[in-house]
């Protein structure tokens, strides 16, 4: 499978299979998946000539508005065109942009695919998904040191008709979510298998499965 935008299905698709078939009479993938185009937060073309580019490494690492002004300053842009964007800067990222690591913005990309043709990229979006990811990571810690006992998973430790009516909905809910995101793993609705993910894991798990087992553990009854 290729994964690429549509804006060069012709320039570089197309000829990549021409090439093959002239090559080797093979086809070099037997699918596409096109993604959508990744705008500005208003829906432009990133441009440089536009001064709206969004470095992916200002996400992953973070960086000062400073740092994303002078590169508009060195660019070839004409001064008018400058203070637009720095303006604009100015407005979207008071702060800069705060470290947001590579997985939230993995994470966010895919989640973003539900609008269609384009994405519309809000930082602050992606640096939801960083808290998000923060989420994943404090969750798993607190099993972790409450579940020390369990090396491999085993699906004899569940017996549907001993469990608690908090444990039968959490695992009901999560063989939903489980369902949901491989129907749409295979249907290549990326958005919708990582929305599926995430409201399982923030509203349903942590929300209300781990905070109402917190006082369970607190007095020895789990």
């Amino acid at each position: 499978m290729l994964e690429t935008g549509k804006d060069i299905l012709f320039f570089w698709v197309a000829r990549m299979v021409m090439m093959s078939f002239w090559l080797t009479d093979k086809a070099p993938f037997n699918e596409v998946l096109l993604h959508p185009m990744v705008c500005d937060s208003e829906g432009n073309k990133m441009s440089k000539s536009r001064g709206n580019v969004i470095d992916p490494l200002e996400i992953i690492e973070g960086t000062s508005l400073d740092n994303l002004i002078k590169k508009i300053r060195d660019s070839n842009l004409p001064k008018g065109e400058q203070d637009t964007s720095v303006k604009k800067l100015k407005h979207e990222f008071p702060q800069g942009i705060s470290e947001c690591g590579s997985d939230a913005l993995r994470f966010g990309l895919l989640a973003y695919m539900v609008q269609g043709s384009s994405i519309n990229l809000n930082i602050n979006r992606i640096v939801s998904y960083r808290k998000f990811c923060n989420k994943i990571w404090n969750s798993f810690k607190f099993a972790m040191d409450k579940f020390v006992f369990i090396k491999k998973f085993d699906t004899s430790l569940i017996n549907p008709q001993k469990e608690s009516f908090l444990n039968s909905w959490i695992l009901c809910k999560l063989n939903k979510a489980i369902r949901s995101v491989n129907e749409n793993f295979d249907k290549y609705t990326l958005g919708e298998a990582t929305n599926a993910f995430y409201n399982f894991w923030l509203y349903e798990l942590c929300d209300i499965y781990l905070e109402a087992t917190k006082p369970l553990f607190a007095n020895g009854s789990a």
